[in-house]
């Protein structure tokens, strides 16, 4: 299994992100890797460099090392890995519209959820949330915090302790592509216009007019992105899948 040569990165690094992907696919919690050795012969590397990959999913959560018995998938933290989905998404060139056709699917059922199980008390934290929102000289690493935790909030109140996990893990990667729409002209505005709308639609207890004003969001935040990578040139994965978000036609939504 021979590594890339155009990847600058350290070896034990490269090595490490791909057994990475193996314990994924692969292993569950408490599963036993096999030998230093044979991860070594596998990956064609010598046993330093396997030692410091392992040492670096250690890190990273995944693994832990046990004197004598050898190295054991662990739980990992919801942190690490809203990392590793991020790297793995990075590595394999994931679409960004395939990440908001993922968005669509998690927070449009959660939010339908919410509608008949989210409390006061949950309305008046996003709320306050948006209210920090409209502060326009926010920087813009605390406006992507602030964004982020608003559709947090809607996870958790629909009571799916799976759903919130899975926008929980997906923190990294909502939050950079949240970050691009910031940067389009008009972005701040309209996130404004349309968190309030969604929030709106949660008070009226209104499921489809809640699930409508999510997918409006999502479909113009995808547009957002595509307009700032058009803008600063970033390079895009030619094969883009049609998906949820990109088959509605603009002028049916808000």
């Amino acid at each position: 299994m021979t590594c890339d040569q155009s990847d600058t990165r350290n070896l034990y690094e490269q090595i490490a992100d791909r057994l990475e992907r193996e314990i994924i696919s692969l292993y569950a919690v408490g599963q036993r890797l096999p030998s230093e050795q044979h991860l070594a012969e596998r990956y064609q590397v010598s046993r330093t460099i396997m030692r410091e990959a392992l040492k670096l999913l250690k890190e990273r959560g995944l693994v832990d090392s046990r004197a004598g018995s050898g190295a054991y998938i662990t739980h990992p933290e919801a942190q690490n890995i809203s990392d590793m989905l991020a790297r793995i998404i990075k590595l394999d060139g994931i679409s960004f519209h395939d990440i908001y056709d993922l968005r669509s699917v998690f927070e449009i059922a959660a939010i339908r959820r919410a509608v008949e199980r989210v409390t006061e008390a949950e309305l008046a934290e996003m709320e306050q949330l948006l209210e920090k929102l409209k502060d326009r000289s926010l920087e813009t690493g605390a406006r992507r915090d602030l964004d982020f935790e608003f559709h947090l909030a809607i996870a958790r109140a629909s009571r799916n302790p799976l759903l919130a996990l899975m926008v929980g893990t997906m923190s990294n990667v909502f939050k950079e592509i949240i970050t691009a729409g910031i940067f389009v002209k008009g972005g701040i505005d309209d996130g404004i216009k349309r968190h309030q709308r969604i929030l709106d639609a949660l008070k009226a207890r209104s499921a489809d007019r809640a699930a409508h004003m999510m997918y409006s969001h999502l479909y113009h935040s995808e547009m957002n992105m595509a307009a700032y990578l058009e803008e600063h040139a970033a390079p895009e994965p030619p094969d883009i899948h049609a998906g949820t978000l990109h088959e509605i036609k603009k002028e049916e939504l808000p």
